[in-house]
């Protein structure tokens, strides 16, 4: 009965987008890094996204902005698998973690656990994403 309280609670949350869509777009996100593909990557996101990665750091603003950000982090060395371990998502909202698997050349490898919020718009597209990671987070 109570578990029936917190079902009709999320189900009554507005969304434009359905959790499957927003499933698949997470899914195509993180594997997109393992094959450096970009193009697919970016066409995920509005044209007009805001993107803090991590919270804190200068702010990307628009697809643009974050093709190049991506394009100099391939082209500094940069490989990255990512490992999803959760998702859970509130409307047109999601809140994900899972384990970055990195490498730089020259530099080694490290695991780091990240914390990411993305907000969807009326197209599905993600609008924002925040990405939350610290030393903590580093193995």
């Amino acid at each position: 009965m109570l578990r029936d309280l917190f079902l009709e609670t999320y189900s009554a949350i507005p969304a434009h987008s359905t959790r499957a869509h927003i499933e698949r777009v997470v899914h195509a996100y993180l594997s997109s890094y393992a094959s450096d593909d970009i193009a697919g990557r970016v066409s995920l996101f509005a044209e007009d996204v805001v993107v803090e990665e991590p919270v804190g750091a200068p702010v990307i603003r628009g697809r643009d902005a974050l093709v190049t950000f991506w394009h100099g982090s391939i082209e500094a060395g940069w490989q990255c698998s990512n490992e999803l371990e959760r998702l859970v998502v509130n409307g047109d909202e999601a809140f994900l973690c899972f384990r970055s698997n990195l490498s730089l050349r020259g530099e080694g490898t490290v695991s780091l656990s990240v914390f990411e919020t993305l907000t969807f718009n009326e197209h599905g597209l993600i609008r924002q994403l925040r990405a939350f990671n610290d030393e903590t987070c580093l193995s």
